[in-house]
């Protein structure tokens, strides 16, 4: 109709369609900046030599009470020799050591993921650029919660993940594929692929990937590679098309047989192209990688299976190279913006133990006893399987319990003096009372004094969340001491009390420094006391203060993040955190869903030919991957808190 119509109008689509953008998201799950960077730049690396001290800490200590240790022990025989000679392998990382000498300031210096470190609540996240509450948002705060308006657990290593697509559908949560549905996409191995044009499916490759390696890696890399060679048919075609056309508007209207004949090839000519141009290259392409994860739970974060030139990080090196090969065999490598991200990181397990046994058989072992239903496995055992029609109910018990990734434990208490529905507060159980009788109890005290060996911290609403208002207590021993403070938002408005007021909030560290990263410069030493004496201050400080002041601590983003935990209902009533070192009902050595900086910290990246930031990214949210690239797509920009956006673009800091 163009050609007949405004033959101007189409060859100024067909000319924009030659050097369009486009866009690939990368999501690897357990990928640490950190470690990363350490491992590209192993000389003198103060991330490396402090996980090897570390190593060496945790086997020279002894704790007190009667713990158990991981199946598997692992070798770290590549990380001594990292730390002590150093490594000039040209075959090992090539492409994140290219990666950080040409894009280094693309990279997060910080890249955050979100409390609980959880790869079933942040890999929606990562996504979709959607926060977990709200309107559009995931819904999904945890690896396990419990609904409690419809009376049902979910579970989600099991057939409750069948259940993760639809109960983010329900939230109204849309998947990148849904905001360019217009636009050519494809989908390798990521779940959240509804409206993809073309997609592998994330089940089958975690169900195959592991015993046949690299199942779902060939299949993309297939496609791709058949999609490069029809682009580049494509793109010389839609040239000569031009052409073409131009040429048929210079003939005179006098040689009309001749027109006639020119227009019926630059039909054909069309429908040519429109055919090849659905088999060439997607403008949108979202890839998933879950082995550095899957396997380092199993070998541990810095074991030789992980780290060495033939382990899962050097393996993932491989493939990305090989994507990064099929856009330039496409010729269009030069307009695509990349970004990758990772869910969280991983920590070291040494020693391992289980909550449920040290408090409540320690209660019942002085007779109170309280009726516990535990709806997850132990990290290292199988699935559990649940009947989707027929679930069991969760009432007539006083607590609900669940673990996963050896970090987070989640309690569900029923207790509230509002209903079975409400979540109870911090005030209500500290008089808790068991449905089968018996004295009030103060669960909290008992909870923190019982775990204080290996208890970091736990949290537990203060009053109740919403998205505008929130008050969580922290309780934690220190120095034989325990400690209770509060952390509460108003608006945009943070605080971080003591409870009792005497002296500064000590749980979440946010005095010390992080020994894995290098040493503060004198302007951040003193740009650290200054956002200390104000945060700090009865007022607080608004979000942007607490992520700058906390970004050089060995918890980034805590203060914000705690405070945010509770806004939907389903995140339990009471979340532990086990210190370093320390693992919850796990078999394996590696971890994450603890509030350690390892595990705190997600590689976030972007980066494209020619774009030279001129500073480095800072502190930035690995949920902050999706709308970024959604935006140098689309040229729309990013709102948080419209249209289902959690988090914030960073183009424009790219761009500068």
């Amino acid at each position: 109709d163009k050609l007949e119509d405004n033959p101007d109008e189409l060859i100024a689509y067909l000319q924009s369609r030659q050097n369009r953008p486009r866009a690939v998201q990368i999501v690897v799950d357990g990928l640490s900046q950190g470690l990363m960077e350490g491992l590209a730049q192993s000389k003198g690396s103060p991330y490396l030599h402090q996980a090897f001290k570390q190593d060496q800490v945790f086997k020279a200590f002894k704790p007190k009470g009667d713990m158990g240790s991981p199946e598997h022990q692992p070798q770290h025989n590549f990380l001594n020799q990292l730390v002590n000679k150093g490594e000039n392998d040209p075959n090992y990382l090539p492409f994140f050591k290219r990666l950080y000498q040409l894009h280094k300031n693309g990279i997060a210096s910080d890249g955050i993921s979100s409390t609980p470190t959880i790869s079933v609540r942040n890999l929606p996240i990562v996504k979709t650029g959607a926060t977990v509450s709200g309107e559009g948002g995931t819904g999904i705060p945890n690896f396990h919660f419990v609904d409690r308006q419809q009376d049902r657990a979910y579970y989600f290593f099991g057939n409750d993940a069948l259940q993760l697509e639809p109960l983010t559908e329900q939230r109204g949560m849309q998947t990148m594929f849904d905001r360019l549905n217009y636009l050519k996409t494809m989908n390798c191995n990521a779940q959240y692929d509804w409206n993809a044009q073309l997609s592998f499916d994330a089940l089958v490759n975690l169900g195959l990937g592991e015993s046949i390696r690299d199942f779902g890696e060939q299949r993309c890399l297939l496609e791709l590679q058949h999609r490069a060679k029809a682009e580049r048919i494509a793109s010389k075609k839609r040239q000569t098309l031009i052409n073409d056309i131009q040429a048929y508007q210079s003939l005179s209207d006098w040689r009309l047989l001749t027109k006639m004949s020119q227009k019926a090839v630059l039909n054909d000519q069309i429908a040519e192209l429109a055919t090849l141009n659905e088999q060439a290259m997607p403008d949108y392409l979202l890839m998933y990688n879950p082995w550095p994860d899957h396997f380092a739970h199993f070998k541990g974060p810095f074991g030789d299976e992980i780290i060495n030139p033939t382990g899962e990080l050097n393996r993932l090196d491989f493939w990305l190279g090989q994507v990064d090969e099929a856009y330039k065999q496409a010729g269009i490598h030069q307009h695509t913006l990349w970004g990758m991200a990772g869910d969280h990181g991983l920590s070291a397990v040494h020693y391992t133990l289980s909550p449920e046994l040290v408090v409540f058989d320690g209660l019942k072992k002085q007779g109170v006893e309280l009726k516990v239903l535990k709806i997850s496995s132990d990290e290292g055992e199988g699935p559990k399987m649940t009947n989707a029609l027929h679930y069991p109910s969760n009432k007539g018990v006083d607590v609900v319990i669940a673990s996963t990734a050896g970090g987070n434990y989640m309690m569900d208490f029923f207790n509230s003096e509002r209903g079975w529905k409400v979540q109870p507060l911090y005030k209500e159980l500290t008089t808790l009372k068991p449905i089968g009788g018996g004295k009030p109890m103060n669960i909290i005290h008992e909870m923190a004094y019982r775990l204080r060996e290996s208890l970091d911290y736990l949290v537990v609403r203060e009053a109740d969340c919403t998205t505008q208002r929130c008050a969580v207590r922290v309780v934690g021993y220190r120095n034989g001491q325990i400690r209770h403070e509060v952390i509460t938002r108003i608006g945009a408005r943070i605080t971080y009390q003591a409870v009792d007021g005497k002296g500064a909030p000590e749980l979440l560290s946010i005095g010390l420094t992080n020994p894995y990263k290098a040493a503060l410069t004198d302007e951040q030493v003193q740009r650290k006391q200054s956002l200390m004496q104000t945060c700090m201050a009865p007022k607080g400080c608004i979000a942007a203060q607490w992520r700058s002041l906390t970004a050089m601590s060995t918890r980034p983003d805590s203060v914000m993040q705690l405070v945010h935990l509770y806004e939907d209902d389903r995140a339990g009533t009471v979340n532990l955190f086990p210190k370093d070192g320390f693992g919850y009902n796990t078999l394996v050595p590696g971890r994450h869903a603890g509030e350690t900086y390892l595990e705190k910290d997600a590689f976030v990246g972007f980066w494209k030919d020619g774009m030279k930031p001129k500073t480095r990214l800072g502190a930035v949210d690995n949920g902050s991957l999706a709308p970024t690239l959604y935006e140098y797509l689309t040229g729309n920009q990013v709102n948080v808190g419209v249209d289902g956006w959690g988090y914030p673009s960073v183009l424009k800091n790219l761009q500068e």
